[in-house]
């Protein structure tokens, strides 16, 4: 037993170390020390050849702004599940604010609060994307937004902002369901609905749960499916049912606008 306690409790201590050493590193990030930080990548690489925080520094320590954002997406795709993932998301909002492309920057910054809402940078995503949406005029959408947010996070401070926080009349609308309206003799006659919108197919589920609840909470019918795709299993998040293409392309088009998400049409009978 006592072997087999100290075969692990190296384990544990070079966890405990390293988590301690990445933390000094992106201090010396923030005063500046880049190269000090530079000097030891290699040894960190050797010991730590799969930690995600030794390619968040190194994406940190680029001084590209377009190639570092590219390279923030490329660790927000291959680690979803990091504690910087909200970092990069950040870093990318940050970056399109500053060049002044604030309408990109409104689809990244609301990313933050709505998908991270434990996130140390709430307030400043918040922020920035208030003054995005500010610039472009878009006054009814920072209402929106910020009012939703603030149900969701009650510590968020709005104040500063100078805006009406009553809902703009957009986002109370009620979805009215398929059915609703038609009398009984229509329903009876099940009416095909052979259309649905898809949102996205994910290897992970948490990445799928993660949309249906962001759309979810706008009140549209939403579900995750199990499919294949080159043999392998996906989790396809879907906004579920309509009759002809028209209807599901409205809600899509409504999707894309409110949350930045691409979708397609497809033909799903049931």
């Amino acid at each position: 037993m006592k072997l087999k306690f100290w075969k692990i409790l190296p384990i544990f201590i070079i966890s405990f170390l390293s988590a301690q050493s990445f933390k000094q590193y992106f201090q010396l990030i923030e005063e500046g020390r880049i190269q000090e930080v530079q000097d030891q990548l290699p040894e960190l690489r050797s010991k730590y050849p799969y930690n995600p925080d030794i390619a968040f520094l190194q994406i940190l320590m680029n001084i590209d702004g377009d190639a570092s954002i590219v390279e923030f997406r490329q660790f927000i795709e291959k680690f979803p599940d990091s504690e910087y993932t909200d970092d990069a998301e950040m870093k990318i909002g940050e970056y399109m604010y500053a060049r002044g492309l604030y309408s990109q920057a409104t689809q990244q910054l609301k990313k933050i609060p709505l998908n991270y809402k434990n996130s140390n940078h709430l307030q400043r995503s918040v922020d920035l994307l208030v003054s995005s949406f500010k610039a472009t005029g878009e006054i009814d959408s920072a209402k929106y937004y910020v009012s939703r947010i603030k149900s969701q996070n009650s510590e968020l401070r709005v104040d500063h902002y100078g805006l009406d926080l009553k809902l703009p009349k957009f986002s109370l609308k009620k979805l009215i369901g398929i059915d609703e309206g038609k009398t009984k003799a229509s329903l009876r006659k099940n009416v095909p609905q052979p259309w649905i919108v898809q949102l996205g197919a994910f290897r992970k589920y948490d990445n799928a749960k993660r949309l249906k609840n962001m759309i979810k909470s706008a009140g549209y019918p939403i579900k995750i499916v199990e499919v294949m795709s080159n043999g392998k299993r996906l989790h396809a998040v879907r906004v579920v049912r309509f009759k002809t293409t028209e209807e599901a392309n409205k809600v899509g088009r409504n999707i894309k606008a409110q949350y930045g998400v691409n979708y397609r049409v497809l033909k799903r009978p049931k």
